[in-house]
């Protein structure tokens, strides 16, 4: 064999050699990312579909909850609140009036608590408060750190998600309404793996019922619970594996902005609390889950914040090819906007039962 043939052979050789390692590598990657290998736990008719209503619109968010409605803020129309009673059959559309109109105002969201409501703005940034006997709202706040997520603990506290001033790193702090100069930050309770940006994205939650502040990230099977001083209480795990952020990104040219260099892995999309309880839907199946039920569905798991335990999960199904894209829980309800429809849910009791759903089961037979 002369030294062209040896050549030849030894190219083809290392071509083969590379593809295959390309090829294992995406089927591993392929294994990480939807493969896992946790198990759910799938009780019978856990969730069961009650009522649901026609919003004719899909830009609607949670807002809040009690007083036994449910509320609703919209994106294309920011100062406007849908009022629905918990079966979805009255409503009522009220308009907020602020009394002070000369801030930038340009995509406010609304929270609601009790008998309050808080009209924020976190880039200008601003926070307002009012009563939802008059849906009018005084300026509390108009200075301080950019903000991304503020949640009320209680009538003069906020939670809220801020965003450092250089790094745009993002912070957990506390904000008292009646002193908003005594802003109170927890540097450690995010933690950075790579950016403190990216990585430490997620949902900021409060929980009313065990008077705590939850965060469960977006990229990682990890949520935080904290006590209403930022203090921690301890840091829990969601059922999947990924325990470190699967984020590539990528610098602007002339910038130092940065971007997703690819699509990221989600781990925990969505996320609710009521009671001892923290919803999450998840972005990952486990073993023996079939694609079909993944393409038809969302799925909801379900964690006890008193035991830091899983509990089991159950599914809330599309409205044609349409997902879940935002949820909350009273009591033993789910309530979910799905398109332009929102869609109420009947939980079954083993899941607001110091018991298992196991347990639960064998009382019931």
């Amino acid at each position: 064999m002369n030294l062209k043939s040896k050549i030849i052979i030894l190219l083809i050789c290392t071509t083969f050699g590379g593809a295959a390692i390309i090829v294992l590598y995406n089927l591993s990657e392929n294994i990480a990312h939807y493969h896992n290998t946790f198990i759910r736990r799938f009780p019978q008719h856990t969730a069961q579909e009650l009522y649901s209503a026609d919003l004719k619109f899909n830009s609607y968010y949670f807002a809040g909850k009690g007083n036994g409605k449910i509320y609703l803020g919209n994106y294309t129309a920011p100062l406007q609140v849908l009022v629905l009673d918990t079966a979805l059959k009255a409503r009522k559309i009220y308009h907020i009036e602020l009394n002070q109109q000369h801030l930038p105002i340009q995509s406010p969201l609304i929270r609601v608590l009790d008998h309050n409501f808080y009209v924020f703005e976190g880039i200008v940034p601003y926070i307002f408060k009012g009563d939802i006997k008059d849906w009018k709202a005084t300026l509390k706040m108009n200075s301080g750190h950019y903000f991304s997520q503020v949640e009320p603990i209680d009538s003069q506290n906020l939670a809220i998600r801020y965003m450092l001033p250089k790094s745009g790193q993002s912070i957990i702090g506390s904000l008292n309404l009646a002193d908003t100069i005594q802003t109170k930050y927890a540097s450690s309770l995010l933690q950075k793996q790579f950016d403190g940006v990216f990585d430490t994205d997620g949902s900021l939650l409060v929980n009313h019922d065990l008077n705590r502040i939850i965060y469960v990230y977006l990229y990682r099977n990890e949520f935080i619970v904290a006590e209403p001083n930022l203090n921690l209480d301890y840091r829990g795990n969601t059922i999947d594996t990924i325990s470190h952020a699967r984020v590539k990104l990528a610098k602007f040219k002339d910038s130092n902005m940065k971007t997703f260099a690819e699509p990221p892995l989600i781990v925990n999309k969505l996320s609710a609390v009521d009671k001892n309880l923290l919803y999450v839907n998840s972005a990952l199946s486990g073993l023996y889950e079939s694609e079909e039920i993944w393409k038809m569905a969302s799925i909801v798991d379900v964690y006890d914040l008193t035991n830091k335990t899983y509990r089991s999960s159950f599914a809330i199904y599309n409205i044609g090819k349409k997902k879940m894209r935002s949820m909350i829980v009273s009591g033993t309800f789910l309530y979910a906007l799905i398109g332009d429809k929102i869609v109420c849910y009947k939980l079954r009791e083993h899941l607001t039962q110091s018991r298992s759903a196991k347990e639960y089961s064998k009382t019931k037979n």
